[in-house]
């Protein structure tokens, strides 16, 4: 079995939970870090004391994912905030008027906060701030003093179409999101069984249905560096695409390792057929379902049959065709010989009695 570094941080996406659009993707992690827990109660008794058993409960999945670039889409996640295009924002302009006593400005004015449509303006080589009020209809605030010919700076607010919001609640919930962390994987210094001639030879895809934001988020910005974003968060249970006994039971993510140009059946020391011993009466027919069996703690993989070769000893009593449908004929015994296409040392028999 091959030996992988896995090194480096990785790339990680979001999408949305009810229409799959992809949200964010952040190709410039510093750190990205996967954390399991659980909480472990021994269970003691008899002579001793002794450790007879451990009740494990309290499990959880987090991730740590930094991000040295800004992204607007990461602190609204972060608190639950729906970005809306279109806001209300602060600006800076150089007016010389025109007329005595009066400032006209190039945008429409619109209200600051509770206080009106107010405005501040300053002579240029003053930071002494006046403030005014506006009528947003000429755009016009009458001051006192100002000589026709003079040049202010004023401060006053407008709508910007193309600038972007949200609002904090004071109860905010972090955003829910389906989230796929990938992580490279790279070729160990001593394997010799590679699949590729670079030095990346994979990836590690941790695919969450259910990522939530942990909604703790600190800007630290300073004079004389720059900020990273925090993407933190927990995954949480999902019910849903999961089958057998115990899909009720929940899961956190999926973990998939891909190695590139591996070949599926480098790794299958035996192939076996589930019902290796068929019994049909005449014209009957069935399909053989045939298992790759792998080494440690890998589960045995149903092959798909184009992959196989299917071959009867004896047609008279039961054929094969090319899809593993084995059809009785007549009464008797034939052996179905099943190899695999690419790697014939991979073979496997099914025994057909045909019953009167």
């Amino acid at each position: 079995m091959s030996k992988f570094v896995l090194a480096s941080v990785g790339t990680v996406q979001f999408f949305d939970q009810s229409s799959g659009d992809l949200i964010v993707t952040s190709k410039t992690l510093v750190d990205s870090g996967i954390n399991f827990s659980v909480t472990a109660e021994d269970i003691r008794g008899g002579m001793a004391n002794a450790l007879l058993s451990r009740y494990l409960h309290d499990s959880a999945m987090a991730l740590t994912l930094t991000d040295t670039l800004f992204d607007f889409s990461y602190m609204a996640l972060n608190v639950g905030g729906t970005i809306q295009t279109g806001a209300d924002v602060l600006t800076l302009e150089q007016v010389t008027t025109t007329v005595a006593n009066k400032i006209t400005v190039k945008y429409t004015p619109q209200k600051f906060g509770n206080f009106g449509v107010i405005g501040w303006y300053s002579l240029p080589s003053e930071d002494n701030w006046t403030t005014i009020t506006f009528d947003p209809d000429t755009k016009t605030a009458n001051v006192a003093d100002l000589p026709q010919g003079t040049t202010v700076c004023v401060k006053y607010t407008k709508t910007d179409a193309s600038a972007e919001q949200f609002t904090v609640s004071s109860a905010f919930i972090p955003a829910q999101v389906y989230g796929v962390l990938t992580l490279p994987l790279f070729k160990a210094g001593t394997d010799v069984k590679q699949f590729s001639n670079s030095s990346k030879v994979g990836e590690v895809q941790v695919e969450i249905p259910n990522f939530m934001f942990d909604g703790t988020m600190e800007l630290a910005l300073t004079s004389a560096g720059t900020t990273t974003t925090p993407l933190s968060g927990n995954a949480l249970a999902t019910f849903t695409g999961l089958e057998g006994c115990d899909s009720n039971d929940g899961y956190y993510a999926k973990l998939k390792q891909i190695t590139y140009n591996k070949d599926e059946f480098a790794d299958v020391k035996a192939i076996v057929v589930a019902d290796a011993n068929v019994e049909l009466k005449a014209t009957e027919t069935q399909t053989l379902q045939v298992y790759a069996i792998y080494s440690g703690i890998k589960a045995p993989k149903l092959i798909d049959n184009s992959k196989l070769t299917f071959t009867s000893s004896n047609d008279t009593y039961a054929s094969v065709d090319a899809k593993g449908v084995v059809t009785a004929n007549a009464e008797g015994h034939a052996d179905i010989e099943i190899v695999v296409k690419n790697r014939n040392t991979l073979m496997t028999a099914a025994v057909v009695d045909v019953q009167a």
